[in-house]
């Protein structure tokens, strides 16, 4: 099939390199370029690279709803559009345009998780499942009509970080399942359930912020479902900052006030009691220093036992 694809970031790229090898991607459209973090130069997103390596047409639109570019996309005769992590709104008129309209892989198994990030709060629930789901796009958010999706088990210890790597490689793989499926005629849309929709909002930096008074269990799921980014955070005893990227629950006869460190374990790190149980720091980064091993955070006298957090 012809396709018009709509991706970003890096996580697009497995989509867009599966779609290339199956199908004639006859146009890119990607978010604009913007400066690096020096701002010393402008930085392509990962989608355009790959275009420009591959000598793809790409758009760029600050004005989704310009009618020059709606021109420009129908002469393109696309048969279908793709949208995986684009990041912009996009009108009927644009959705419409393709003969298959315009489908979307969403990170999560809807009605679950509609929203902004699906993966992240899979993880911060403690969910034994997660997956993909590739769905028609509507005006209304992460709601349309489901084709296809494909799930796997969650460990109990993946972090958002892997979670977002597994689900680009599935997410890859139901993409070309659900673009078969359309293909052949023998794709069928799926309503989605209202009684079973949950929503996944942006993550706010006070969804950062531990507390140590709830259980470990919580604790943990909140540690690696915002690793690597943003990062969940606790103070120092000096009040600097302190971002935990990996920890893990530790059993033992500990005792001691919510946030306290209550021992440390070798070549591992500082364990810090919680509302019900306790954990251990296995990689944390102090601010304005680098990430580091858990033992790194003691033997550098960021925390000792008997602070408290």
């Amino acid at each position: 099939m012809r396709v018009l694809f709509m991706g970003t970031p890096e996580y697009a790229l497995s989509s867009l390199r599966a779609v290339f090898a199956k199908h004639e991607i006859v146009g890119i459209l990607t978010r604009a370029d913007k400066p690096n973090r020096r701002g010393n130069r402008i930085e392509f997103s990962p989608v355009k690279q790959f275009a420009l390596e591959h000598g793809i047409p790409v758009f760029q639109p600050e004005n989704m709803k310009d009618p020059a570019l709606l021109e420009e996309l129908k002469a393109l005769s696309p048969d279908i559009s793709v949208v995986v992590a684009y990041g912009m709104m996009i009108p009927d008129a644009i959705l419409e345009l393709p003969k298959h309209n315009t489908i979307n892989l969403h990170g999560s198994l809807l009605p679950k998780y509609r929203g902004a990030a699906p993966m992240q709060y899979s993880v911060l629930n403690g969910d034994s499942e997660t997956g993909v789901s590739i769905m028609y796009v509507t005006a209304r958010l992460d709601a349309g009509d489901v084709i296809h999706a494909k799930s796997i088990p969650l460990d109990e210890n993946a972090s958002y970080g892997e979670v977002h790597d597994l689900l680009a490689e599935l997410g890859a793989e139901a993409l070309i399942e659900a673009l078969d499926l359309l293909e052949s005629g023998r794709a069928v849309r799926i309503p989605q359930d209202e009684t079973k929709v949950t929503f996944a909002p942006s993550i706010s930096k006070e969804e950062c912020v531990i507390d140590w008074t709830l259980p470990a269990t919580v604790v943990h799921n909140r540690i690696r479902g915002l690793s690597p980014i943003p990062g969940a955070n606790t103070r120092l005893p000096d009040g600097k900052l302190l971002k935990i990227y990996k920890a893990e629950k530790v059993s033992g006869d500990y005792s001691g006030e919510p946030g306290m460190v209550v021992d440390v374990i070798k070549k591992k790190g500082p364990v810090v009691m919680t509302g019900d149980g306790a954990v251990c720091i296995l990689s944390a980064k102090p601010e304005g220093k680098r990430e580091m091993p858990g033992f790194e955070i003691v033997n550098g006298h960021y925390l000792k036992v008997g602070d408290r957090l």
